[in-house]
């Protein structure tokens, strides 16, 4: 076949999944659902019958758009959603005017006492919000006056919506000041929970009862055969403010995800139509220190991880099916036919860039993250317009900004327990080493830079270059790598080192400051390390296409 449109039509959508889902745009949205694609060793099947809820991946690996994507499935079946966003550091009155008329609702964090139960207090937001599902759902669910009842009880606690959920639910019940509305009689055991005295005459709650009886409240209820009530509840990411916040900020989401967990179990054991869905950054679910017991056994058996890579055979990486996916949707909408998988890379790639197979190319600039290719891709869309395909001159021309983007996102990572003045002067250092050293050697860099700039002595002194090319390295910026054979001879004559490489994203490897580390070829040019150029492709002979 042959190149069925232009290659500077081709666009690869928002760089966020819920921009492309919340949108006046319908062909964009429908773009987007048509060339939705998961990694090859995951199944929808298991998200659709929800023996899988805990969507768990990088930052930009996916997880909102198959939390999207697994929505939408679910209302075009004619089944009830709610869709919630857990999000830091934005004042309420801008989640509310982003809540209009779009359906979501968005959490700010509270502030978290020792003593709280914070997992129940997860346990009641979450009922409450499922008894919201329930009471939209018109002529899917008959037992309305039962929720309604119900979800009066738990509206009494979050009435007063000004003020942070948590701290709302506390203000009412730790002052013994909650009573049930008229009409809900048969709920009076509630009070004697809410409302409990002790014989010092003070008022408290037992919080695990009061949850526990909502939860066999919401249980007695009968649902119909033929209906799924669904709960998505996305972006639940650490703190990237403070480290004091961060440590905070686990307990809270540790419960969270302990409570959703709970819940779908309960509701499995009761047969009961209700679905509770919740994606996580992978940082989050494994680097929560406590009761990882209990929630690595979550990502066991109830999690599905976004991973699209495998191994060093490139062919495998699930990643180019989103990049063939995109192209054939593009393709199909505007010429009503496409072409199979290996002639999009025949008629849009040019043979090699930068001296390697395409594949190989995107592998190198990326971390393999959909967002990444969306990031490259529209880039390359505004640019060069007159180039058939995408080559080497193609994405040489867009090299800086994408590396500035990119920067920007480990810059964020990076700040979850760094300042961000901090994470600019990182990159000063990073800028003033070498493509690939050894940590001593950064650490002479930064005892030079040092002596007229306080703060990278400041932090060589407190945080030590070791702590800094091993945080470097768990979030992608940096590699290892160990020098192997003799190189090969490149079209100059130069004799190019081979390297085996690891990366923690793609082999999972703990840090060893005894190995020469690299930077990531993505980041070269924002940190003035050089553009992009043939010598820097390639140089892992285990990597093969």
């Amino acid at each position: 076949m042959t190149q069925l449109v232009r290659r500077n039509v081709i666009n690869f959508g928002k760089t966020d999944a819920k921009s492309a889902m919340i949108t006046r745009d319908k062909d964009a949205k429908q773009l987007f659902l048509n060339s939705f694609v998961l990694p090859s060793s995951l199944e929808m099947d298991s998200v659709s019958n929800g023996d899988r809820y805990l969507i768990y991946g990088a930052k930009g690996s996916g997880k909102t758009a198959l939390l999207r994507y697994a929505r939408e499935e679910f209302q075009q079946a004619g089944n009830p959603t709610k869709f919630i966003v857990f999000s830091e550091d934005i004042p309420q009155q801008d989640f509310e005017k982003v809540a209009t008329g779009v359906d979501i609702e968005n959490i700010t964090k509270p502030e978290i006492g020792d003593l709280i139960q914070v997992r129940d207090m997860w346990m009641i937001f979450l009922i409450k919000n499922i008894c919201e599902i329930l009471e939209s759902s018109n002529n899917l669910f008959d037992q309305h006056a039962a929720n309604a009842k119900l979800k009066g009880i738990i509206d009494g606690v979050f009435e007063n919506r000004s003020r942070s959920i948590l701290k709302s639910i506390l203000s009412k019940i730790r002052g013994g000041s909650f009573r049930l509305k008229a009409g809900v009689k048969e709920f009076a055991e509630f009070e004697s929970i809410i409302n409990f005295e002790n014989e010092d005459g003070t008022v408290e709650i037992d919080y695990s009862r009061f949850a526990e009886a909502i939860v066999e409240r919401i249980c007695r209820i009968s649902f119909p055969n033929d209906v799924k009530y669904c709960l998505f509840i996305d972006e639940i990411n650490l703190s990237m403010v403070q480290h004091k916040q961060y440590k905070k900020d686990s307990i809270l989401i540790r419960d969270l995800i302990l409570a959703i967990g709970s819940l779908n179990r309960k509701f499995i054991e009761r047969e009961l139509p209700i679905y509770i869905y919740c994606a996580v950054r992978i940082e989050v679910a494994r680097g929560l220190n406590v009761s990882r017991n209990e929630i690595d056994k979550y990502l066991v058996d109830h999690g599905m991880r976004m991973q699209w890579h495998d191994g060093l055979n490139i062919n495998r990486y699930p990643i180019f099916d989103v990049i063939e996916h995109r192209i054939s949707a593009i393709e199909k909408r505007l010429t009503g036919r496409a072409n199979p998988p290996d002639e999009i890379w025949n008629q849009y790639f040019a043979r090699d860039i930068f001296g390697v197979s395409p594949k190989k190319f995107i592998s190198e600039v990326t971390w393999c993250n959909p967002r990444d290719i969306v990031n490259l891709f529209n880039l390359a869309s505004a640019s060069q317009m007159s180039r058939l395909r995408y080559d080497s001159e193609l994405f040489s021309s867009i090299s800086e900004q994408y590396s500035e983007i990119v920067w920007s996102e480990r810059a964020e990572e990076l700040n979850a327990e760094h300042s961000m003045t901090v994470v600019n002067a990182i990159k000063r250092l990073l800028s003033a080493a070498r493509p690939l050293f050894r940590v001593e050697e950064l650490a002479q860099v930064a005892t030079t830079m040092g002596q007229s700039d306080p703060l990278i002595s400041q932090i060589h002194k407190a945080l030590t270059i070791r702590k800094i090319c091993r945080d470097l390295y768990h979030i992608g910026v940096l590699g290892q790598a160990r020098v192997v054979g003799k190189g090969r001879i490149d079209s100059k004559g130069r004799r190019l080192l081979n390297y085996h490489e690891t990366w923690f994203y793609r082999d999972n490897r703990e840090f060893d400051d005894a190995n020469l580390l690299i930077v990531h070829r993505g980041l070269l040019p924002c940190l003035k390390l050089g553009l992009w150029r043939s010598e820097m492709f390639g140089l892992d002979p285990r990597v093969v296409d």
